[in-house]
């Protein structure tokens, strides 16, 4: 793999780097290197004729990547895939990014190989849904590494593979770049549905205005966005109730209701039972 020609790393940047000196199983698939990188105040790296694919997937803040031809503004939750041969470099991007961080999982990938008849020929950028997962299966790959003889052969070998499915997998969404992001609002507040949140919280993490945000709602969703994670929160209840024993306050506090009864008011509204009755009711039928 050609070198990096020239490169800009602050000192609160920080990286995990793993190649085929470390994991054999990336010698096996062909992944030249992999890694994660929080990118902070200043990262860039330039390269002028690689020789591999290049694959970023943004999961924080915003990246740019320029070609002689083009620029691309890279957001969280897309990727973008570099062929070999094309002179490129990237670094953060500071317009609305105040921060000035970009996260990022990457793959490096060999040419002249399998990946040729799969992987794009010209650089490619869309929306994914594989960047949150793809920058936690790199980490629990660097993790994986070690583990002994035969449990971390096993787990590299597997994460691995799992690493090729999410790049394999690029079919480009047909759902509106708008509705991705929405989705990936609320996939965020499904893991924190104790949190309060307010209209203001999920139009931050959009981002854009308040008013904007609940016209995207009504829009995509027929609902305002309280509502939408009114409805998110009545599901996860309506799961937990029927798959485990734990008492109807606590699940009352996971899902974000303080006072079990309100909770139970809104569920009631939701589903016709209160929530005893809705367990008593559907989990003697497993």
């Amino acid at each position: 793999m050609d070198s990096i020609d020239t490169f800009t790393i602050s000192p609160k940047c920080q990286s995990i780097i793993i190649d085929q000196i470390q994991s054999i199983e990336l010698e096996r698939h062909k992944i030249l290197q992999c890694g994660i990188n929080y990118g902070k105040e200043a990262f860039s790296i330039y390269r002028r004729k690689p020789e591999m694919y290049m694959l970023l997937y943004t999961t924080k803040g915003k990246g740019l990547i320029k070609t002689p031809e083009k620029e691309w503004s890279l957001e969280a939750g897309s990727v973008i895939y570099i062929p070999p041969a094309q002179e490129n470099c990237f670094i953060i991007n500071p317009e609305d990014n105040e921060a000035l961080e970009w996260d990022v999982a990457w793959v490096m990938l060999e040419s002249n190989s399998h990946w040729d008849k799969s992987l794009p020929h010209d650089v490619y950028y869309n929306d994914s849904q594989s960047c949150d997962l793809l920058f936690k299966t790199i980490t629990c790959l660097n993790n994986a590494l070690s583990f002994r003889y035969p449990l971390g052969d096993a787990l590299c070998r597997s994460i691995t593979e799992q690493i090729c499915l999410l790049v394999e997998n690029r079919s480009t969404s047909y759902a509106p770049k708008a509705l991705t992001r929405l989705e990936h609002v609320f996939q965020q507040t499904k893991s924190q549905l104790h949190h309060p949140w307010q209209v203001s919280d999920l139009a931050k993490l959009y981002p854009c205005s308040e008013p904007h945000f609940h016209r995207l709602c009504q829009q995509y969703f027929q609902q305002s966005p309280i509502a939408h994670l009114t409805q998110i929160r009545m599901e996860h209840a309506a799961g937990l109730l029927t798959t485990t024993n734990w008492s109807i306050q606590h699940i009352s506090d996971l899902c974000g209701y303080p006072n079990p009864t309100n909770f139970s008011t809104r569920f009631k509204a939701w589903s016709r039972f209160t929530p005893r009755q809705f367990r008593n009711q559907f989990q003697s039928k497993k």
